[in-house]
């Protein structure tokens, strides 16, 4: 059985008694902070990590790292209440432990979030 991460997500804060939106209102709003956050948790290039920093807001940055930490983690076993979390933690996690570059657009697909830089949207990530 599986769970869309969005929804394991969701589920995962209501069980604490938050949203998602209080989390994030909690994190680091600046986007330095969340560039060395994930440069620590994913294997891309700096061009990408720069490129995701420019086209994503502080709070979608922020939505992408409380995602990895939960559910993509090392320590992570990559379930949610005895279901995978889809994208699964096999398809999104290099043999590093990070996230892959593949990974990440699965991640970012499965959250809602599209990169953008002047209304377009590049071909680069």
């Amino acid at each position: 059985m599986y769970v869309p991460l969005r929804k394991a997500l969701e589920d995962f804060l209501r069980q604490h008694d938050l949203t998602i939106d209080d989390v994030l209102d909690a994190m680091d709003d600046s986007k330095e902070g969340a560039y060395e956050a994930l440069r620590k948790r994913v294997n891309v290039s700096e061009k990408d990590l720069d490129f995701l920093c420019r086209s994503l807001s502080s709070r979608e940055l922020n939505l992408l790292l409380l995602a990895i930490q939960i559910f993509y983690s090392p320590t992570s076993p990559g379930l949610y209440r005895r279901l995978m979390v889809v994208p699964s933690k096999d398809e999104v996690v290099g043999p590093d432990g990070k996230v892959t570059r593949k990974g990440l657009k699965l991640i970012m697909r499965a959250l809602g979030l599209r990169p953008r830089i002047g209304g377009l949207k590049p071909k680069s990530l």
